[in-house]
């Protein structure tokens, strides 16, 4: 997000005062993962009628006897546990009031035979799968859902408001298994509790003629029928699916290489130079870390309270964002995320400046490359220095102490700003830091060994470092791991 969401809205103002892949390879990757066909019929009630079938491959090196799956609309739920928005935010979440939504299975088999369901986790929202037989490592097994998904009346990411329905996160995704267990944490308003691996999708959707449709990956079929449209999608080795629907969306489109570039906008009177940014944008990050694996990047202003949220082949723009050049630096920083996070993912509930820190940093390297945007990078830096400089005497005069390690679960933090300041300023400080020890073009360099290394799987830390430790061709375990344990001291530029 672009914080993305939290830093963008919350704390940018603070800081301004103060070798790659190809279809081919998407198509040859896809070849041994989950698939996921759902078929989505949307209501004029806010509600999501869906038939899903997971074919679930069991990529881990022990034998299954249950899968989990994420059932993240449970947590915007009446009687949830904790908010999906903070204090700060609700009111610019709920513009009309509280409203809920949540997702109710009706029917589960496997392989043909039906079963229990048992909705488990932390805040009823996991479904815990248990299987008629065992799955070995390399099976593979079909579970079939039927459910219905309520949208919430928020501007979010899970939610409707006045201009668009944002479905994202809406379906039951399976956990991720390591170290013996699922990784089931909840839902939590603090970033992105997101966490999974890339899947195949096929969409069947049905929705009124009058919306318009953004979506993850590509519109295969199209058919309209009196007042209803259906739409065939598929989507080849994506993290996630997500989708935008309004009745008031204007779309323009350009090409990068082989992949379309759409912008969809309702507000926004200057939709020539957010298309231009973002082409600019794939076109940089192209050239600086990877290729682009896909044949189209939506861009879709939206609903929603933050500053923009990722998902592959599709981001969203907030429509609160209402000064033209934050609006650009959001599209850059959410196109940078399908690098990292998209194409490369990480457990952003536990390491959440995995990919904000450096999400957030190649904003600055997009600028460094895109003079004619007319960013100062470093003034920039240093406002964001003093920026993090100024909350770490001020926290550390409220609380007595301040924690600046990075490695802590969202959960872990004591409020957004804590949060924020860590995850992307602080990932942003080291990222220039380390820049500036190697010199530009062996930054660039480690990054695409990055990316080469960990395209389509899971990065950690280490996966990051080693990285770096091999594409710098020196050791900065070091370096990295006293940014990341808070021993590091940053002081005010002058």
């Amino acid at each position: 997000m672009k914080f993305k969401k939290y830093l963008f809205l919350l704390l940018l103002p603070l800081i301004f005062l103060a070798t790659g892949c190809n279809k081919d390879e998407v198509t040859s990757y896809s070849k041994n993962l989950s698939t996921y066909t759902i078929d989505v019929t949307y209501n004029e009630d806010h509600t999501l009628s869906c038939k899903q079938t997971v074919n679930y491959k069991n990529r881990t090196d022990t034998t299954l006897e249950n899968v989990m799956f994420h059932l993240y609309p449970q947590s915007f739920r009446l009687g949830a546990k904790s908010s999906v928005v903070s204090s700060l935010n609700y009111k610019k979440c709920y513009s009309y009031g509280s409203s809920y939504g949540d997702l109710k299975i009706s029917k589960i088999s496997v392989n043909g035979n039906p079963i229990d369901i048992e909705i488990t986790g932390n805040d009823e929202d996991i479904a815990n799968v248990k299987l008629n037989k065992t799955l070995e490592p390399g099976n593979d097994i079909d579970i079939y859902f039927e459910y219905t998904v309520t949208i919430p009346n928020i501007n979010h990411r899970f939610g409707y408001g006045d201009d668009t329905i944002n479905i994202a996160n809406f379906y039951p995704i399976a956990c991720m298994y390591e170290n013996g267990n699922f990784v089931i944490d909840s839902y939590h308003y603090n970033g992105d509790p997101f966490y999974s691996e890339v899947a195949n999708y096929n969409v069947n959707l049905n929705v009124p003629s009058n919306l318009v449709l953004a979506t993850t990956g590509s519109i295969t079929d199209k058919q309209v029928s009196d007042d209803t449209t259906n739409y065939n999608i598929k989507a080849l080795t994506v993290r996630d699916f997500a989708m935008v629907l309004s009745d008031k969306f204007n779309v323009v489109s350009d090409k990068v290489g082989d992949t379309t570039v759409n912008y969809y906008y309702y507000n926004n009177q200057y939709p020539n130079e957010a298309i231009r940014a973002s082409v600019d944008s794939v076109n940089t990050f192209n050239k600086l870390f990877g290729k682009y694996p896909y044949s189209t990047l939506s861009v879709v202003e939206s609903d929603f309270v933050h500053g923009g949220m990722e998902y592959p082949n599709l981001v969203l723009i907030s429509d609160m964002v209402d000064v033209q050049s934050d609006y650009i630096n959001v599209i850059v920083h959410e196109i940078a995320h399908q690098w990292w996070y998209g194409i490369i993912g990480n457990n952003e509930f536990n390491y959440g400046w995995l990919d904000e820190g450096l999400t957030e940093y190649s904003t600055i390297l997009f600028y460094n490359e895109n003079p004619s945007y007319n960013v100062n990078t470093k003034e920039l830096i240093k406002n964001t220095t003093n920026s993090y400089v100024t909350f770490v005497d001020v926290y550390t005069k409220v609380f007595n102490s301040v924690d600046t390690s990075m490695n802590r679960k969202l959960n872990e933090y004591n409020n957004e700003s804590e949060y924020v300041y860590i995850a992307y300023v602080k990932g942003m400080l080291m990222f220039d830091s380390i820049k500036d020890v190697l010199g530009k073009d062996k930054f660039i360099k480690c990054l695409q060994t990055y990316f080469e290394d960990n395209k389509f799987k899971i990065a950690t830390p280490d996966s990051l470092i080693e990285a770096f430790c091999k594409g710098a061709k020196c050791n900065l375990r070091p370096v990295f791991e006293s940014w990341i344990n808070g021993k590091v001291k940053i002081v005010e530029i002058k």
